[in-house]
């Protein structure tokens, strides 16, 4: 019996459109060439890395002159944009209360998402939140669903858990949490009917 359904935020929640587009006319630069450095060092800064170690080669590599207040205002813009879900997304998670499941997030994040997630006004929803800087690993380092399986106290065969990246999802089948890749809202629901047994609203009779 599925006990916890644990999500992933980025693609499984939100989705935001403006991830690259945004900062990128904050800087003055084009969304390609910002979208390029994004990814390089963003394992070191989803593991607990400084925010400078991370936004500051960004900057240089754009032609950019990096400052104190301008990597705090990238940091802060970067991690609200992340942190805005889909409306159908937040009703899915809503909907599983009705089953008498619980719920966690489970999120690859630098340490100001974990301060400003605290803040949102759909926290809430979820019984407990894991942040990637927070625990000092990242998926798809068998470690994290180590100790979030212990922090949860319940059987890995108890867990439910959605990711919208591969290895993901095969590292917590690997510790035997029942894991499925992210498609889209739709095929998230009728997942989470078949292995926790429910029926959300609005589904067919």
């Amino acid at each position: 019996m599925i006990r916890f359904v644990v999500f992933d935020l980025g693609q499984v929640l939100s989705s935001p459109p403006d991830l690259y587009r945004t900062p990128a006319g904050l800087l003055g630069v084009e969304p390609d060439a910002y979208q390029a450095l994004y990814w390089q060092r963003r394992r070191a800064y989803d593991s607990g890395g400084s925010r400078v170690e991370y936004w500051q080669p960004i900057l240089e590599s754009l032609g950019v002159a990096p400052s104190g207040d301008l990597i705090t205002r990238l940091a802060r813009m970067d991690a609200d944009l992340w942190l805005e879900p889909r409306p159908a997304a937040l009703d899915l998670v809503n909907g599983i209360f009705g089953w008498g499941v619980r719920t966690a997030l489970l999120s690859n994040a630098p340490l100001i998402m974990g301060k400003l997630i605290r803040h949102t006004d759909w926290v809430n929803l979820f019984d407990k939140v894991y942040i990637s800087a927070e625990l000092g690993f990242v998926k798809p380092d068998p470690r994290v669903f180590a100790l979030v399986t212990a922090d949860l106290g319940v059987q890995p065969s108890e867990i439910a858990f959605i990711d919208d990246r591969e290895p993901n999802v095969l590292a917590a089948r690997a510790l035997g949490w029942d894991a499925h890749l992210w498609v889209d809202d739709d095929d998230s629901r009728r997942w989470l009917g078949d292995v926790c047994g429910g029926a959300l609203p609005g589904d067919p009779a």
